[in-house]
């Protein structure tokens, strides 16, 4: 994902502390700093990579498929081995300390969409499985959703509340099919976008042998993540272990 460690080891990290308590100690300290939601640290990583700690839920089934950068944000696109909802994706998301992806020009939209593709990552995609389709397939989440109370076909935001001044439609969408869908996907192997419903926010079961709402679930999404740049005395604590990070590498987004 374009941080660097400086070459160092586990072994290595960990002998700059008396014991693998005080490291993560230390860690505990260190990331209050920066901000879990929609906003990853890329200097918290190259702490706590290097030393194994886990940054994602052990209990979740969710696969890192790719990973790449565009500008300044990182972006990881995840699959999960069954379907799963808007909401849940988004906590997931938030939880590995990001958040749903928000779209906001076309050559970003061009540049995510290219890192997706069914051709490279069929994982991503699931075939809709209505009777005799065999080319409308789902893809990963995306962060545009509809408030509650929102009009059908109006009042789409991006969870980054960023302005939507572009958007990506596929022909006839969005649609508010049942007068449900509220949030958007990936569809049928494009760059283009359909809106499906979040089964969370709805009274209809979300089980795999429930109703026809149940097949427009997804089973990935892609998590978008923004580094930002640690406090004065901690980026000199970092130098001082060795720890390293190219913040000309990137170009802002």
């Amino acid at each position: 994902m374009g941080k660097s460690c400086s070459g160092f080891s586990p072994n290595q990290v960990q002998d700059q502390f008396s014991n693998f308590d005080q490291v993560k100690n230390n860690i505990s300290f260190i990331a209050p700093w920066f901000s879990l939601k929609k906003k990853l640290s890329a200097t918290y990583l190259a702490l706590a990579i290097p030393l194994g700690l886990s940054l994602t839920p052990a209990a979740q089934a969710y696969t890192a498929v790719n990973s790449f950068n565009y500008g300044s944000h990182f972006y990881t696109a995840y699959s999960n081995s069954s379907d799963i909802t808007w909401s849940e994706a988004r906590n997931y998301a938030l939880s590995v300390g990001g958040d749903l992806v928000s779209l906001n020009t076309l050559a970003e939209n061009t540049a995510v969409s290219a890192q997706i593709g069914y051709l490279n990552f069929p994982s991503l995609w699931k075939l809709l499985p209505f009777p005799n389709s065999n080319s409308d397939y789902v893809g990963p989440y995306i962060g545009l959703f509809q408030p509650n109370g929102s009009d059908g076909t109006t009042g789409w935001q991006w969870v980054d509340n960023t302005t939507l001044d572009y958007t990506s439609w596929s022909g006839g969408e969005p649609n508010n099919d049942g007068n449900l869908e509220n949030v958007a996907l990936y569809f049928n192997k494009t760059s283009l976008w359909a809106d499906v419903y979040d089964c969370a926010t709805i009274s209809s079961p979300c089980s795999s042998s429930g109703p026809t709402v149940n097949r427009f679930l997804a089973q990935s999404f892609v998590a978008e993540f923004i580094p930002v740049p640690a406090p004065a005395p901690i980026i000199g604590a970092m130098a001082a272990l060795g720890w390293g990070w190219n913040w000309n590498k990137f170009s802002n987004k």
